[in-house]
């Protein structure tokens, strides 16, 4: 599973949350050094995700990003 929040030892902390991050399966990463990953926003769909990351990349064009389906499973 992929951590919902940017700091990677947080945990989602009530029902809400852990609803919100099962009704928004796409996330976009940013792969950092040392195999490390930081969630940088999560979507419904994926066609949500494409259009975010075409964004972020004409931002940022020197960070690596992807998007990846994460189902929460519980």
């Amino acid at each position: 599973m992929i951590p919902a929040h940017p700091n990677n030892d947080a945990v989602p902390d009530s029902a809400a949350e852990n609803y919100r991050i099962r009704l928004h399966p796409w996330c976009i990463i940013r792969l950092l050094p040392r195999m490390q990953r930081i969630v940088v926003q999560r979507f419904r769909t994926r066609t949500q995700a494409e259009e975010y990351l075409r964004i972020l990349q004409n931002l940022m064009p020197t960070t690596t990003h992807q998007i990846v389906f994460d189902p929460e499973t519980e």
